[in-house]
């Protein structure tokens, strides 16, 4: 049954590529249309509050359709929004294209992951199979930029999202016939998935979450300046090391996928420590190359690879419900703009001369998230906690 989770994942690897495209094109776009490279950069943001608010919207109208159905439905309507980006020329236009596709987006990775959580083997496989889509997100991470930096460079910017466009829809046809034809889930199975919603834990997991997330890219969006500034790295090697980043990212998300079904909290645990000790190493040693090599690819391989623990764990509490996912997608977004605009925040407030204060900000949502998680886990334990039964009352003995 992992056949389909492979297309899964080419699926969602098509939407992690759009998601990062304009980064890799931001002066040829800036060009194209007249506007700032800042206004540009702007795209990005655009493209991922789309999918924070626009993907449980489309979750929640796609409710009651069967799975593929929906997938197929949501990934051509993208592919086609993709693709019609060249035919505006105003800014204004690309930004609500971009923030539609971004909704589609949000859509497709929710949909993706419970249909997932559905072809799983056996309710203790859930996060493995989650983990083999989840390198449709590794993936596109590492691609997207530098294919979109290639594409505009060999042709024009207008081509990067032709090309999406046309492997969009190529992607749905094949999607087709590899993809099984799930049920659409009942009305009240639905009315269940929105019902979580009213959970304390499920939104205390969401939390952690977004602070994982947050850390993570807390320091990510500021790895390039810290490479070629701070520890003085050349841009080629930069190049290299930012994708030994992103195999260390597949690498970790298949470890953590094989083991997160039952060993998700001492996962987490173990990858918040990591990742604060990573962090702050950076933070205080970014000025050497060998500190911040080592540093770099460690936060790779415990960073955003605890997605599928994380899923695992939202999934204990609250279900695979396409709403559920769909809004932890919206979470997960969040922490990617939060940590970049704190991190982006503290490295103007101390003078924006070193990337160090981002690393200190991700580290300090490192430490955030594993407090959460242990109040989490303390409060289960005291729930989980057999009430003491009362002692038998002695019996009167009768001659």
């Amino acid at each position: 049954m992992k056949r389909p989770l492979y297309w899964l994942m080419l699926t969602l690897l098509l939407v992690a590529m759009s998601e990062l495209q304009t980064m890799g094109m931001l002066p040829e776009m800036a060009r194209g249309l007249g506007a700032s490279t800042a206004k540009v950069g702007a795209l990005i943001s655009i493209y991922s509050f789309g999918m924070a608010v626009g993907g449980p919207l489309i979750a929640w109208a796609l409710r009651l359709t069967a799975p593929k159905s929906a997938l197929l439905g949501v990934v051509i309507t993208y592919a086609i929004l993709e693709a019609a980006v060249p035919l505006v020329h105003d800014y204004w236009w690309v930004a609500a294209l971009r923030l539609l596709t971004g909704s589609l987006g949000g859509a497709v990775f929710g949909l993706t992951l419970t249909m997932a959580a559905r072809l799983a083997p056996s309710p203790d496989r859930i996060a493995s199979s989650i983990a083999i889509v989840l390198n449709g997100l590794m993936f596109g991470a590492v691609l997207g930029l530098p294919i979109s930096h290639a594409i505009s460079t060999t042709w024009n910017w207008q081509a990067s999202f032709v090309a999406l466009g046309i492997a969009g829809l190529i992607i749905a046809l094949l999607d087709v016939p590899a993809l099984p034809a799930l049920p659409a889930v009942s009305a009240q199975t639905s009315a269940d998935d929105v019902a979580q919603f009213r959970s304390p834990r499920l939104w205390s997991r969401y939390l952690v979450s977004l602070l994982t997330i947050g850390a993570t890219y807390g320091a990510f969006s500021y790895f390039t300046p810290l490479l070629e500034h701070d520890a003085g790295f050349s841009a080629n090697t930069t190049t290299v090391i930012l994708f030994g980043y992103g195999l260390c990212t597949v690498i970790g998300n298949n470890l953590v996928g094989r083991y997160a079904d039952r060993h998700a909290v001492p996962l987490l645990r173990i990858g918040h420590l990591a990742l604060t000790v990573a962090l702050v190493v950076l933070a205080l040693f970014a000025h050497l190359p060998w500190a911040a090599l080592p540093g770099v690819l460690l936060v790779g391989l415990v960073g955003v690879t605890m997605n599928p623990a994380l899923v695992a764990r939202v999934f204990e509490v609250a279900g695979a419900g396409n709403l559920v996912n769909t809004v932890h997608t919206s979470v997960i977004t969040l922490g990617v703009v939060l940590g970049s605009a704190v991190g982006g925040f503290t490295i103007s407030s101390v003078g924006g001369t070193s990337s160090s204060a981002a690393m200190w900000t991700g580290a300090v949502l490192a430490v955030l998230a594993t407090l959460v998680l242990g109040v989490q886990t303390l409060g289960s334990k005291r729930a989980s906690r057999p009430e003491p039964q009362s002692q038998p009352q002695p019996q009167p003995v009768h001659d």
